[in-house]
């Protein structure tokens, strides 16, 4: 089983897959929002609001069968 494909980042075909990216795009607005604010509370909240968004979207997927 392949983890991760390099068309991955456009259509993601695996759970891994889409987790890995979704943290991967969160890390990156992380940074831009703390280059635009420079607050860590601000900063975080992107953070930890991205990172769930992510897992809820990659078990909304998983359920309704998508990666099959």
């Amino acid at each position: 089983m392949d983890f991760l494909s390099w068309y991955d980042w456009i259509t993601p075909t695996n759970p891994f897959a889409s987790l890995f990216f979704g943290v991967i795009f969160t890390v990156i607005i992380g940074i831009t929002v703390w280059i635009d604010t420079k607050k860590l509370k601000t900063t975080t909240l992107a953070m930890i609001v991205g990172v769930f968004v992510t897992i809820f979207g990659v078990t909304i997927l998983n359920f309704i069968g998508f990666y099959n």
